[in-house]
């Protein structure tokens, strides 16, 4: 099974590179003599990548686990590639992408071996070498998540291999926090249940000496996924016991929020997210099975305020979080794409007049700009997002620029309001059902 996780990868990655290595494009920045590589000859490329990397993408809240940590030349394959990556997306040199991504072929086969052996398969090195081959694929995710998306899976299994263990050394529990939100983050978009033995392990680690308030925060993640998933499953609706189990939820994420020390920036959008999430499965819900309910679940207006506190609370949070191009600018712009797409989201649902069929799901129409009304509120705040995409993608993070397209009108899209999730469009060069 290991020997499989990433083989159709690697040779579809191999192709590209192929083709794009025999196109002969050349970057302005490259033409101009600019770039960052350039700018220091007596460098080698891996020297200044490496350096890069370093200090752009390692932070006490990403990718924690390599502190401090000297990487031995398996793990300085994917990390030379993240770095020449995101330094090529800065700068728009598709001769820099071309190198970066063949680093990345080359770290995929590496990490294939690892996989394909009985003792490495379990060491730490293999499933830090997963969390970068993800790193990158989130960091280039332009136009399809499913890279991304095998690689969060690929990362799943090797946890599960190398079991609970794992969570009593401090490398191992960074690691597992590290990769436990790319799960939850993938179940949450994808409609997909958070795998039972995370939140087994998250649960102890929440009454460990060590939890964090991010351990509690992953397992409401988990059940708002849960719920989620139990909405679309038609031949198992018990409407009634999930409206009870999606408020007891709501109280729980409440009573999260007011405790001390809740509001660090990672955690504050996770908590944002979650809660857009949540209000919209409940309306869902609500809309879905009302008058059959036995009690009365609070009006839609309840749901609609829930999400514009939590919009409020994202846009709160981004207009704070770029003041300058910092070292960590990159790591916080990876982490607020998706916020920032959902809480535009809910603008739109003020913006377009949703449309509602007759079983209550309610879809939006993104066919043109809605963000250039001086005199609405929504308006300016969903300007504001775009803005702030554009900005995360001019860090190097490819993925905010595709959804800048998507809320500037640019590609004809249906979201549906109640699965928080594109449904359809009309640009055959973007796959947005897998962007979001």
């Amino acid at each position: 099974m290991n020997d499989l996780m990433f083989r159709d990868q690697t040779s579809s990655v191999t192709r590209k590179a192929g083709a794009r290595s025999n196109t002969g494009t050349s970057s302005n920045s490259s033409e101009a003599g600019g770039s960052l590589l350039s700018r220091q000859p007596s460098l080698s490329t891996e020297t200044v990548a490496s350096a890069f990397f370093f200090d752009h993408f390692v932070t006490n809240t990403h990718l924690s686990f390599l502190e401090g940590f000297t990487p031995d030349d398996f793990l300085l394959k994917p990390i030379i590639a993240i770095g020449l990556a995101a330094i090529a997306n800065r700068e728009n040199d598709t001769n820099g992408q071309e190198v970066a991504r063949r680093y990345y072929v080359e770290a995929l086969a590496g990490t294939n071996a690892a996989l394909r052996h009985p003792t490495k398969v379990r060491e730490d090195n293999t499933i830090m070498a997963v969390a970068l081959l993800s790193c990158f694929e989130r960091l280039n995710w332009d136009s399809s998540a499913s890279s991304w998306e095998h690689h969060v899976a690929g990362a799943t299994q090797v946890l599960q291999l190398r079991g609970r263990f794992q969570l009593q050394t401090s490398l191992g529990r960074k690691i597992f926090r590290e990769l436990r939100s790319s799960i939850t983050l993938n179940a949450l978009l994808t409609e997909t249940e958070v795998p039972d033995f995370i939140i087994d392990w998250s649960s102890e680690m929440a009454h460990d000496a060590t939890h964090t308030l991010s351990d509690q925060l992953s397992i409401l993640a988990a059940q708002v996924a849960s719920a989620k998933c139990a909405f679309l499953r038609k031949e198992d609706q018990d409407d009634q016991q999930l409206v009870e189990v999606t408020s007891k939820i709501e109280r729980d994420l409440s009573d999260w929020s007011d405790a001390p020390l809740s509001g660090d920036s990672a955690s504050t959008l996770c908590h944002a997210m979650v809660g857009i999430i949540l209000s919209r499965t409940q309306e869902a819900v609500l809309r879905r099975s009302w008058p059959a309910l036995s009690t009365i679940p609070p009006s839609p207006q309840h749901y609609r305020d829930v999400r514009n506190r939590m919009t409020d609370e994202i846009c709160t949070a981004a207009a704070s979080a770029f003041g300058g191009d910092d070292k960590n600018s990159i790591p916080r712009g990876l982490v607020f794409v998706a916020p920032l797409f959902l809480a535009a989201t809910c603008l739109l649902e003020q913006l377009a007049e949703p449309l509602i069929s007759p079983g209550g799901s309610r879809t939006i129409l993104i066919e043109r700009k809605y963000s250039h009304d001086p005199f609405s509120n929504a308006s300016l705040q969903l300007a504001g997002i775009i803005e702030r995409l554009d900005l995360v993608s001019r860090l190097g993070v490819r993925w905010a620029s595709s959804i800048g397209r998507v809320l500037s009108g640019q590609v004809l899209t249906i979201y549906d309001l109640g699965r928080s999730r594109v449904v359809s469009e009309a640009t055959p060069d973007i796959v947005l059902e897998d962007l979001m």
